[in-house]
């Protein structure tokens, strides 16, 4: 393999975390969901090193790969956290015809592990860092290398995540349709609490899934109501009647407790945040703890909510809908 000259030495990448505000878990059964990009960030640096070593250090772990050995410098559970960014980092060296050693720094500030999305966006900043080390970034393709690389955390991940990561705003995806970019006619104003339970998406999936065999009838009467919620809310962006969609995210809510992927730490929350004047409020991701989304009539709102959360000892930030997706340099 022949190796060809980098254009820079250090390049640097950062992109969203991603909020579902309709319609998580039937979209697997191939109803609609719609998401959107937010502003809170993964930063991911990359620079070329000399040993032929690819080396990881983040927030939560830390080590090093050469081949397919590992060398553990920091963090539980860290090879199978790196891993998925070892191999879009190496992957992304492959398709160039590049072989080097890296040296990777992520700085995040999104939660990890509560629906967020910080691996989707670990992996679109991951690829696009690399990427630009060499050439001109194209967007498609860094979105494309990302989704290949997350099927190794989520073998059947529709790619959902890591598209809204890297284009921005919000989308409204089926598995039909595909990705459809959604404007909404206001801005919204969001507030996301942190239960400070870590989830695993799998087991909530798999949960769904027996749910779902054991009682076909119901399940399709869940999903045909979850659809209907979906579409009315897409209606309701594209108005910017605030009213009711925060009015359809407590409906979402209702069925997702039907669907038992909500938690009673993520109730109380909910709970909270409505009583302090949120317009709605829902679980966002697959649940079991996590995070929730709030939706506020206004900033002064959002602040009073956010702020109402951290009073019970919760995490809590305001967030908007992010419309730059990933920036690279």
């Amino acid at each position: 393999m022949t190796t060809t000259s980098l254009t820079t030495t250090k390049a640097r990448a950062a992109a969203p975390a991603k909020i579902i505000l309709f319609g998580e878990h039937f979209v697997v059964y191939g109803n609609p969901a719609i998401l959107a990009s937010i502003n809170r960030r993964i930063t991911v640096t990359a620079k070329r090193s000399k040993d032929g070593k690819v080396t990881l250090r983040s927030d939560i772990a830390s080590g090093e790969f050469d081949g397919s050995t590992f060398r553990l410098i920091e963090g539980t559970n860290a090879r199978a956290t790196l891993e998925p960014l070892y191999y879009a980092a190496r992957q992304t060296l492959s398709e160039r015809k590049e072989k080097l050693g890296l040296e990777i720094e992520i700085k995040s500030d999104i939660p990890y592990g509560v629906g967020l999305g910080s691996s989707a966006a670990a992996l679109v900043a991951t690829v696009a860092a690399v990427d630009s080390l060499i050439g001109k970034v194209d967007r498609k393709k860094i979105c494309e290398s990302a989704v290949e690389a997350e099927k190794i955390i989520h073998k059947n991940s529709s790619g959902a995540d890591c598209f809204v990561s890297t284009f921005g705003g919000m989308i409204y995806y089926s598995k039909g349709d595909g990705f459809k970019k959604v404007e909404s006619k206001t801005k919204l104003f969001l507030v996301i609490g942190d239960t400070g339970i870590k989830h695993n998406t799998g087991d909530l999936v798999s949960s769904v899934r027996k749910l779902k065999e054991a009682n076909q009838m119901a399940f399709s009467g869940l999903m045909s109501q979850s659809r209907d919620i979906c579409n009315q809310a897409l209606a309701a962006l594209n108005s910017g009647n605030t009213d009711h969609l925060g009015m359809l995210m407590n409906e979402n809510q209702l069925l997702l407790e039907r669907l038992g992927v909500s938690h009673e730490k993520a109730d109380d929350l909910i709970d909270v945040a409505r009583r302090a004047g949120a317009l709605g409020a829902k679980i966002t991701g697959a649940g079991g703890g996590g995070a929730i989304i709030a939706l506020a009539a206004s900033k002064e709102d959002s602040e009073i909510i956010a702020s109402a959360i951290k009073t019970i000892g919760q995490g809590a930030f305001e967030a908007e809908i992010d419309t730059k997706g990933l920036v690279v340099g």
